[in-house]
């Protein structure tokens, strides 16, 4: 009796072993394709990179530009930027479900971003700035990447607005979106996103007042809304670095010297306006 119960359970380990293995060969199989239908979509590659870095004789964890996982060999960072790549972006990519960075900045992309790539669960850091994409970002695109932290979608030719569900990805801390066609008005939404250090939205087609809830930005670094038709003085919203108040201050005031009589006086009235916000 004990010898049967042994056989059975060597019989299930084997099993379990066979399942788990078949898995893991199955997963990585996905991860090669999804490689290889990205490198089938390219229509023009100046550099030949493809052919010299993507060789099928060896492990796709190898080719240059991929990174995978020790462990599980799944791939992690797919990073082929400023090749000069020519060709739409594949919906296989979606299929590289423990991809958690994508770079594929500063080529010559085009066509809509698949939206299976916005369904990667594990992606932190989105990069497709300087490409010729079009289409919109997609409005549930944080209900599927609630840990991206990084959103860099400039120089392309997107269009639609700005969906306020980006304030759900929590952990986002660089949103860059200038030099597309992003319309309508700044989601108030935006000031929920309270990790961001890089706020980048400037020339578009954007309008509407300044969200006072840019307010609630308190570790914002670095913000563009420059060449929108936007409305509102963000002066008014942001709480200012006292050192760098006064270091505008002192700037300010050993130019005023230079001015002629007429013109001291306006600028004097619009420092103290400035300086009192500060304080």
């Amino acid at each position: 009796m004990m010898s049967r119960f042994l056989l059975l359970h060597c019989l299930i380990l084997i099993f379990l072993f066979i399942t788990t293995a078949t898995a893991n060969t199955s997963t990585i199989t996905t991860d090669r394709d999804a490689l290889l239908a990205l490198k089938a979509h390219i229509t023009h590659d100046p550099t030949n990179f493809f052919a010299k870095n993507w060789n099928t004789s060896i492990c796709f964890c190898n080719w240059t530009g991929v990174t995978c996982d020790l462990h599980s060999h799944r791939v992690t960072v797919l990073n082929i930027s400023s090749l000069n790549l020519t060709g739409p972006i594949p919906a296989q990519l979606g299929n590289l479900s423990s991809l958690q960075s994508l770079n594929l900045s500063c080529n010559r992309l085009s066509g809509s971003i698949p939206s299976a790539i916005f369904t990667i669960y594990t992606l932190k850091n989105v990069s497709l700035h300087k490409n010729q994409l079009s289409g919109q970002i997609p409005a549930n695109i944080c209900s599927y990447l609630p840990f991206l932290e990084v959103l860099s979608l400039s120089q392309n030719m997107l269009h639609g607005g700005i969906p306020s569900t980006l304030s759900n990805c929590t952990y986002l801390r660089i949103l860059s979106l200038p030099y597309n066609n992003f319309l309508g008005a700044i989601p108030k939404e935006i000031g929920n996103l309270t990790k961001l250090k890089l706020l980048y939205i400037g020339v578009n087609r954007l309008q509407g007042e300044i969200p006072r809830e840019f307010g609630n930005l308190a570790e914002l670094e670095r913000m563009s809304l420059a060449t929108n038709k936007l409305q509102g003085m963000i002066i008014n919203f942001l709480q200012f670095d006292s050192s760098l108040c006064l270091l505008l201050y002192s700037f300010v005031c050993s130019l005023i010297v230079f001015l002629s009589d007429g013109d001291k006086a306006p600028c004097l009235s619009s420092l103290i306006s400035c300086f009192n916000l500060c304080r």
